[in-house]
């Protein structure tokens, strides 16, 4: 940083130097005459007036000294150099910066419109103007240049540089870290890949390629995300390190994992049928048995904040039925039962049996425990595809009731402390994303053209991470930023 500092210095004691030698020259040829003397003054009355830009580099806030040139802003180089940890070096009047990592160059002659990066020719809009020993350029194009990226006209009206541009691609399962970062899965490569974005310095952090980690469940305190591995064994992924752990040796098929409450189980279906529900443990590795009905196609387990109760889907299937010869002539199947329906479990009080909440013939997704034994679920007309998707709240006794009904619903989720976020498309077609209390009251956090996939909503329930046509956007107090291209 010592030499970066000197070679600044350097650079402006050349320039200045080479402009005080040529007004000498010039004195010793010839004595200055009332003309030459009023194109002096008009020369210095053209001066452009230098003032203090303030933006955000890499989250922290700074200030780069800068003109306006025919109504393009330039920046001194000496100033970006230092806060993007450049370098910058003058040779024969070209002045060249190099990136913090020796990765990129850019090649700049003040006065020219051409420029070099990395051997690659150029051209600026404004061409670079030397004033007072600076040399000022234009942001974005060296910036660029570097490998960085500059980001202006957000919400948060906050101009920021990056030395490192966004992540970009196609992104899914949205989760919130213990320190407030996001964990991304990157869909659109030839593996998924884990990311953790920092919503303050815009920078990410790989911490997996594995598809079995991008599809983890994240633990409430935002510390550990629960997955099955290659081997069907369930493992713990270290989110602050990204290193992995697993739990027990059991290799019996698991789905559907869902974590307690209080971090301290991982609640999953279990079996080649999916006919058991059990968790495991986290300080033994043991894994204790829920539920063994010998009911198949269970799926979607929640559980309960105080951890007394579970909620989960069955899918119900057609019944054959053949006469008393069981003749392959008259085997039919009914399916006037067939479909998916909401059981609940009493798990504090033993042997209690699984409870039917619905008998209804609607598909039913995003099943989820409220306190006081509620249910809410998305449901959708398996008969209707035209019909409106609803958010649809069942009591312990059975009793339903719409929660949601003035949007088409295409998303749901809630909290581990019981707070229901529903994404649905309105009548004028935008897509919202509202907070909804039990007693259906409404409160909107996002709104958008665009589609919204995922939400998630952060611990402290003040910000709100959305992806919404692939791309990862905090909103924060009504302000958004968006994390990747």
């Amino acid at each position: 940083m010592k030499n970066g500092k000197l070679m600044t210095i350097m650079v402006a004691t050349t320039l200045v130097t080479s402009a005080l030698a040529a007004g000498t020259a010039g004195a010793a040829s010839a004595k200055p005459t009332s003309q030459t003397v009023k194109k002096a003054v008009a020369k210095k009355a053209e001066a452009y007036k230098v003032v203090d830009s303030s933006f955000n580099v890499n989250g922290t806030n700074v200030t780069l000294k800068s003109i306006l040139v025919n109504q393009n802003p330039l920046y001194a180089v000496s100033d970006l150099a230092k806060v993007l940890n450049a370098t910058a070096t003058l040779s024969k009047g070209t002045i060249t910066i190099t990136d913090a990592k020796s990765l990129h160059s850019v090649s700049i002659q003040p006065q020219s419109l051409k420029y070099l990066v990395d051997s690659a020719n150029l051209t600026f809009k404004t061409a670079p103007i030397t004033q007072d020993g600076r040399t000022y350029v234009e942001l974005s194009a060296v910036v660029g240049a570097l490998g960085g990226e500059v980001i202006t006209g957000q919400t948060d009206k906050v101009n920021h540089i990056l030395s490192a541009k966004r992540l970009s691609g196609a992104f899914d399962t949205l989760h919130w870290d213990a320190t407030g970062n996001i964990v991304v899965t990157k869909e659109d490569g030839e593996t998924a890949q884990l990311y953790k974005l920092n919503k303050s310095t815009y920078g990410s952090e790989l911490l997996s390629t594995s598809a079995s980690e991008g599809s983890m469940t994240v633990s409430p305190n935002g510390q550990l995300g629960a997955f099955i591995d290659d081997n069907n064994l369930l493992s713990l992924l270290m989110i602050s390190s990204g290193q992995v752990q697993v739990l027990g040796s059991d290799t019996s098929v698991k789905t559907d994992l869902r974590w307690s409450a209080d971090n301290k189980k991982v609640y999953f279906i279990q079996g080649d049928k999916q006919e058991k529900i059990s968790y495991i443990s986290l300080d033994t590795g043991k894994i204790t048995q829920v539920l063994a009905d010998k009911v198949e196609n269970k799926s979607d387990v929640r559980v309960s904040s105080d951890d007394t109760k579970i909620v989960y889907i069955v899918n119900i299937t057609g019944v054959a039925k053949t006469d008393k010869d069981s003749t392959e002539e008259s085997l039919t199947i009914d399916y006037s039962d067939a479909g998916a329906q909401l059981f609940s479990l009493d798990i504090a009080t033993k042997d209690a049996k699984p409870v039917q909440l619905t008998k209804s013939n609607d598909n039913k997704l995003y099943p989820a425990l409220l306190s006081g034994g509620n249910v809410v679920y998305m449901s959708a007309d398996a008969d209707n595809v035209s019909a409106t998707n609803v958010i649809k709240l069942v009591t312990a006794d059975g009793k339903s009731q719409d929660l949601v009904s003035n949007i088409d619903v295409t998303f749901e989720d809630v909290s581990y402390d019981g707070v229901i976020i529903v994404v649905g498309i309105a009548k004028d077609g935008s897509t919202k994303v509202i907070k909804v209390d039990a007693s259906g009251t409404q409160a909107e956090l996002f709104s958008t053209t665009n589609d919204i996939s995922e939400v998630a909503l952060s611990p402290d329930g003040t910000q709100l991470a959305v992806i919404s046509d692939g791309k990862v956007i905090v909103i924060t107090n009504g302000q958004q930023i968006q994390l990747t291209q």
